[in-house]
């Protein structure tokens, strides 16, 4: 009887021990309600948050550059060719790039835009021939143009907006120019810079806050300059331009061009590296 009575005060023990030995059970879904999920930070770049362009007000400013690429359908009114040809000048459509920097000051109803931009143009080419009778070949290569522009923005919708503006600058091309209409023959080569203004609108679609994306319409003039023909060769003789006197002084060439362009235009365009 003692035994039994040892060997079941032993089990009591060993099992009181072995439930001291384990830890109870906690339940912890009563904290849900208590420890609530971090927000992610709004920006990965710094602690502080980035604001929203959409939060820029009435008066700020933004930075922005844009890339373009279209089409220039172009005439080069030119006395000689028009002379040589019988038609009134040389039209030709030919490819459009470039790039404009500006800052947009943001009104109650869209925005005003003030920047800088240049564009080249393909070359203005062409050529005549009549067989045993005359031949002709002129260029107006490596356009150029640097503008100074004001474009107003009108907003439409959230997505839409028209822009009316223009702009004033420089603008040039090479002139080149070689006719035969035997026995004689007349050349010329220029490099032509003047003034030169265009003036325009266009469709702004917002993509986003900073991206926009634009069709629009320009009409650009480079004002006249004096044709760089001279005579270099009548039948046999020698060249009879002994003073250096151009046949096109006073025979005023002018170009210009309607424009169809497209436009991509980022704002705040390295706001990611401030």
């Amino acid at each position: 009887m003692r035994t039994l009575l040892v060997w079941m005060g032993a089990a009591v023990v060993a099992a009181g021990v072995a439930t001291a030995a384990a830890p109870d059970t906690i339940d912890l879904s009563s904290l849900d309600d208590v420890i609530a999920p971090q927000a992610p930070r709004d920006s990965v770049w710094d602690e502080a948050p980035l604001d929203h362009v959409s939060f820029t007000g009435v008066g700020q400013q933004r930075f922005y550059v844009t890339g373009m690429i279209g089409e220039s359908f172009a005439t080069l009114a030119d006395p000689v060719y028009q002379v040589f040809s019988g038609q009134g000048g040389i039209n030709r459509s030919v490819f459009t790039v470039g790039g404009a920097a500006g800052v947009a000051f943001e009104r109650d109803d869209g925005r005003l835009r003030i920047e800088a931009e240049g564009r080249g143009r393909d070359d203005v080419t062409a050529h005549f021939n009549v067989p045993s009778i005359a031949s002709g070949n002129w260029a107006a290569a490596d356009g150029w143009s640097a503008l100074f522009n004001v474009w107003r923005d009108f907003t439409v919708s959230k997505q839409v907006d028209l822009y009316l503006g223009g702009g004033v600058g420089g603008g040039g091309y090479r002139y080149s120019a070689d006719v035969t209409v035997a026995p004689t023959s007349i050349a010329g080569t220029a490099q032509v810079a003047s003034f030169a203004w265009q003036a325009g609108g266009g469709v702004i679609w917002n993509i986003s806050d900073r991206v926009a994306f634009d069709v629009g319409y320009r009409f650009f003039s480079i004002d006249p300059v004096d044709g760089p023909i001279r005579p270099i060769h009548v039948g046999n003789s020698a060249s009879v331009d002994s003073q250096g006197r151009n046949v096109g002084n006073g025979l005023q060439q002018q170009f210009t061009a309607s424009e169809l362009l497209f436009g991509l235009r980022i704002y705040e365009p390295f706001r990611r590296w401030r």
